[in-house]
């Protein structure tokens, strides 16, 4: 089971579409971390090694912790002869030279939040006080490019920036970036001028993957490569889709246990409750959500699309719909103008026979498990 620490409910900035709730200098305690890195190396093995993940807030306000949980989390592997692995999603305004190379030492594998161009970012992730955090950001994202090429990093996709999408997608490409998570802001209205923008935008990204690949440099767009995987494996399998509260678990600074990272907040909420570190977990809680994770919409059983389709985050449907098994007709928007876009782009790559194209997704073992 992977382990997501919320060291902090705080953070520098004030993004338009956050979903952690008020920003508070609310910070977790070392009995809760490590009761919680514990939790993770207690349960029995089954596959690939358990991830620790660093979250917030932004975690890194809380680097002594951080690093204390690192350390923690080694030795007691090392004693139990387990393997696990460690990842950290930022907004990058606590980066430096030294804390890039500790986390490479580390191998703890960042993820950077990072709209894109100024424009973008400051539509939606200004600092508390107003102002612009996209220079600070960039700064970030060359510094982690130079102790990670393989950077992943991910621009939420909002009303309030979609116009910009083509520029940043520039952007980050052109700043060497080559694994990009375009990350849908589901919970905002989205008018048709809007949908027509998110349209354009995803077409110039599927315009920009041909190119990349056609000049023999591999980039990772989310949602094309998801797609394309997903088709060649015949469709998602149940272990590919949101395993709510089973293959992951959230901790929330007091130690309460949540089956998602988005259903945190401000830890406030019964909902999706699920135990606490301390006291473990509670066993008809952790039923009843486990019974409701795969949509049950009627339209969604009998589309022809349904193998390819995301529409199994728990937690976005409950946004969306108020129940965890019903999806929105967004994220229906979404997925159906993903596969189509991404099957263009593969079906083009694939009538020309491009090399770098075939080597990625049809020699043995190339696929990468995230993708899908």
């Amino acid at each position: 089971m992977d382990v997501i620490l919320h060291l902090t409910q705080d953070c520098q900035l004030d993004c338009v579409y956050c979903y952690g709730g008020q920003k508070r200098e609310r910070a977790m305690s070392w009995e809760v971390a490590r009761r919680a890195i514990d939790l993770m190396l207690d349960q029995p093995c089954t596959g690939t090694p358990p991830q620790l993940g660093f979250f917030g807030g932004e975690p890194l306000l809380e680097w002594p912790l951080l690093t204390r949980c690192v350390d923690h989390a080694e030795a007691r592997a090392a004693e139990m002869g387990r393997s696990f692995r460690m990842a950290i999603t930022t907004n990058g305004l606590g980066v430096d030279d030294a804390i890039a190379r500790y986390l490479r030492g580390h191998r703890v594998m960042p993820t950077l939040s990072f709209d894109g161009v100024r424009a973008a970012q400051d539509a939606c992730r200004r600092y508390r006080g107003g102002a612009s955090s996209f220079a600070d950001t960039q700064q970030a994202m060359l510094t982690l490019l130079g102790y990670f090429p393989d950077l992943v990093v991910c621009a939420v996709v909002s009303p309030e920036n979609v116009r910009y999408l083509p520029e940043s997608i520039d952007f980050l490409l052109g700043s060497g970036a080559t694994r990009l998570l375009l990350n849908p802001n589901f919970f905002d209205t989205w008018d048709d001028r809007h949908l027509a923008l998110w349209r354009e935008g995803y077409e110039y990204a599927a315009r920009c993957f041909e190119r990349a690949l056609r000049s023999g440099r591999f980039v990772h767009v989310n949602f094309i490569t998801a797609k394309i995987a997903a088709h060649l494996k015949g469709g998602y399998e149940l272990r590919d889709c949101c395993d709510f509260g089973q293959k992951e678990v959230a901790v929330a600074p007091s130690g309460n246990l949540y089956p998602c990272q988005r259903m945190v907040g401000e830890d406030t909420e019964r909902l999706g409750l699920m135990g606490n570190v301390f006291t473990g977990f509670v066993g008809d809680a952790c039923r009843c959500i486990a019974k409701g994770r795969q949509p049950t919409n009627p339209e969604c059983l009998r589309c022809d699309l349904r193998r390819r389709c995301r529409n199994w985050c728990s937690c976005v449907n409950h946004r969306l719909t108020g129940r965890f098994d019903r999806t929105g007709s967004l994220v229906c928007f979404h997925e159906r103008m993903a596969i189509e876009i991404a099957d263009r782009a593969a079906s083009r790559l694939f009538r020309d026979q491009d090399k770098t194209f075939l080597k990625t997704f049809y020699s043995e073992g190339q696929i990468s498990p995230e993708w899908v």
